[in-house]
Formats: structure tokens, sequence, C-alpha cells
């Protein structure tokens, strides 16, 4: 089983801190739409914060713990733990932002309140090693999507790419 856990201080401030700070902004809003108080904008802004209030506080798209045991992927946030039998899925998408060592994970299509996380795999403790783990589950689930075969057309062209250098 692999564990990987969220630094405590920056989860602190990425989930409840943005998820509170999202609700008064919306509530702010609301105030504001009621009073007659630049109502296009508030209800831009409303939107907004209600959907990252949503996001951190209800429907805990970001989780705290990640394991990873065999074909059993659990994701644990608040008092919430969603596991998924990678076998039984129909479904595992990821769209994944290398450079920032980003992914948004689908599972089944994703849900309003289960089935779609937000990672980001710089701030778990071995981030590095979730992010290609992901991806690996990824590819063993789909391996006739685009994107897998993608990454065979490149592995193979690194291969024999290295071999052609160590021939010379």
């Amino acid at each position: 089983m692999k564990r990987f856990e969220y630094d405590k201080t920056l989860y602190f401030i990425d989930v409840p801190v943005t998820g509170v700070v999202s609700l008064i902004v919306f509530l702010i809003a609301v105030g504001s739409i009621i009073t007659n108080h630049i109502p296009e904008l508030m209800f831009l802004i409303g939107i907004v914060a209600f959907y990252s209030f949503w996001n951190a506080l209800v429907a805990k798209v970001t989780p705290r713990e990640i394991n990873v045991d065999g074909e059993m992927l659990t994701l644990r946030s608040f008092n919430r733990e969603d596991a998924y039998d990678l076998t039984l899925l129909k479904s595992f998408k990821i769209r994944e932002f290398p450079t920032a060592g980003k992914m948004f994970l689908r599972m089944d299509g994703g849900g309003v309140l289960k089935g779609r996380y937000w990672l980001n795999t710089k701030n778990y403790s071995e981030g590095q090693e979730l992010f290609r783990l992901l991806l690996d589950m990824e590819y063993e689930k789909h391996p006739e999507s685009l994107k897998a075969r993608a990454r065979r057309v490149n592995t193979e062209y690194i291969a024999l790419a290295k071999k052609k250098k160590e021939a010379r």
C-alpha cells in the first residue's frame, strides 16, 4: 500500500481557508445583489465564490490523503472517504498539467458530490511518484485511448533514438 499525504499547512490554506473565504464572498455578493449594489458584477463574483466554496467544503474535490493499494484507490478529505476499485470503474480519466504538477481526475464521468478531484501533486508527499502512478493507472484502464497510443509511440521512439545514439 502506498500513501500520499497533502502538506498540512498548505492543505489548511488551500481547502478550509479558501472555502470559508469563498462562502463569505458569496454572502457579500448576495447581500450586494439584494441591495442592488452593482448586481451584475456581484452575480458573477457570487457564482465564482459559490463554486469555490462548493468544491472546497461540500464536494471535497481536494483530498487530504490518497492511498493506492493494488487496484484500490482511496481518497480522504475531512470526514469523507471515497474508495474506488479500478477493476469496477468504467472510466478513469485524467487531464494532467505536468509543468504545474496538477491533474483533474474524473472517475465514471464525475458527479456533483463524488467522482471528480483536483490534485496538486507537488503538495503531496512523494508527489512525482503520485503523478506517475495515477497516469499509469489511466494507461492500464484505457490502453486503447488516443493518449495511451501516443504514450506507446513516444516510448518506442525514445527507445529507438537511444539505441541509435549508443550505436554511434
